[in-house]
């Protein structure tokens, strides 16, 4: 049997046949949960279970607590239904999250994704990152943690799942949670498509409410960057921002507020530091005749 298992909320117009390789053994099983007729999937290896109707979270947090399966594997990725990924590539997710032993993780959205938070974009700087969150669309478990988080998931009567993603890394104390960027998958529809201005509004007002439960907010903090030996990088805060800056250059061309937006998250790991202002070279020049 495999240790690690996906759960995915499934339509008639879901991704979810480009995640299986036919041709190739796989490590991991698949549970559908539809939440509209699939019609027949036999040749996808998978399991299917009843439809619920419904939002992605709504779906899933019947089926969690009615079908005890999920227990029987150690990791187990909710994705969204219009996440294209590869078969290799949710394998190789699985088994970086096991080897760096993340509690609640997710592959790193694709520069083509539409995104809501560039925290889930992927970083080129780093092969992974320990951070405060990680994106609703995307969330993967270690299967303790999906069980000490299940009770969150009936906070979220809209069944959009907004704030939950907020309220996880705080409940868990801000450990062990990461950002692989080593493995991306591409987001493929836009974010917040809602049907109406009403369910807009119950939809934030719900995620204010959650945050207010738990005296959080969105912490889109990068605490530390991994190299591709699965090592933390030696690096001072000041040190880390520059790194995700240089990775996350092709954010700031296309939209120079997210610079603002990453020093006002990072800013929270500096210490006070004032300016050495005597004997600062200010120039080429002075630098030159200093000597140096």
């Amino acid at each position: 049997m495999s240790r690690s298992l996906v759960i995915a909320r499934v339509g008639r117009k879901s991704l979810h046949r480009c995640w299986i390789d036919s041709g190739k053994p796989r490590e991991w099983d698949l549970y559908l949960c539809p939440f509209e007729e699939i019609g027949p999937q036999e040749d996808l290896d998978c399991q299917i279970g009843d439809v619920i109707p419904g939002p992605k979270w709504t779906g899933l947090t019947k089926l969690l607590n009615a079908w005890p399966g999920w227990r029987d594997y150690d990791q187990i990725w909710l994705p969204d239904d219009d996440i294209l990924a590869g078969q290799d590539s949710i394998t190789k997710m699985f088994e970086i999250g096991r080897a760096l032993d993340f509690h609640l993780f997710a592959p790193a959205l694709h520069e083509a994704s539409h995104y809501a938070h560039f925290i889930a974009m992927r970083n080129a700087r780093f092969f992974a990152r320990r951070v405060g969150f990680v994106e609703i669309m995307i969330p993967c478990f270690r299967r303790a943690t999906l069980e000490e988080l299940l009770p969150t998931f009936a906070l979220s009567a809209t069944g959009w799942g907004f704030g939950l993603d907020s309220a996880w890394p705080k409940i868990l104390g801000y450990e062990c949670i990461g950002v692989i960027d080593g493995v991306s998958v591409v987001h493929t529809r836009p974010v917040g498509g809602f049907r109406d201005p009403d369910l807009t509004r119950r939809v934030m007002q719900e995620s204010d409410d959650i945050l207010a439960r738990f005296g959080c907010g969105q912490r889109l903090v990068t605490f530390a960057g991994i190299g591709p030996d699965l090592r933390e990088a030696l690096m001072t805060p000041e040190e880390l921002l520059v790194e995700l800056v240089r990775g996350w250059q092709y954010l700031f061309d296309g939209c120079p507020n997210a610079l603002r937006w990453l020093f006002d998250q990072q800013q929270c790991l500096f210490s006070a530091s004032p300016y050495p202002v005597s004997g600062l070279p200010t120039s080429p020049g002075s630098r030159a005749k200093s000597g140096s």
